[in-house]
């Protein structure tokens, strides 16, 4: 009798543990790309160029200046890389950062010429 109840108890907590990290690796979070001047902290960056975009390595678009992208992605871990275009060409240049997302955060804005530059405020998160 008492080992049935312990075997039903370790399923049920195995069952809960597993519906957690089902829930976590697979809420959803919406991304917008922004390739638009910003200020932070009194300084200016300007967006100068058009990016291709990877965002865990699927390729997105091409984010014009001036222009806002905008891709959904589940889980917490994520990866960006963006490449410089110049006249229509891939130059090489490119850029990857890591970045995490806490469940609660449902949508982030990643600014393109922030992140270029290593400013900290290049990732906006917003809790809804």
């Amino acid at each position: 009798m008492t080992k049935q109840i312990i075997i039903r108890i370790i399923f049920i907590s195995l069952l809960l543990i597993l519906g957690i990290f089902l829930y976590i690796s697979g809420k959803e979070h919406t991304i917008f790309i922004d390739n638009k001047e910003i200020t932070l902290n009194d300084t200016t960056y300007r967006a100068n160029s058009d990016y291709k975009v990877w965002i865990d390595n699927k390729e997105l678009k091409v984010i014009k200046k001036g222009e806002r992208g905008l891709t959904k992605v589940t889980g917490t871990n994520h990866k960006i890389m963006v490449e410089k275009i110049s006249d229509k060409v891939l130059t090489g240049e490119k850029h990857e950062m890591r970045f995490r997302l806490k469940m609660n955060e449902k949508i982030i804005i990643i600014n393109l010429p922030a992140m270029i530059n290593n400013a900290d405020e290049w990732l906006i998160k917003q809790i809804n």
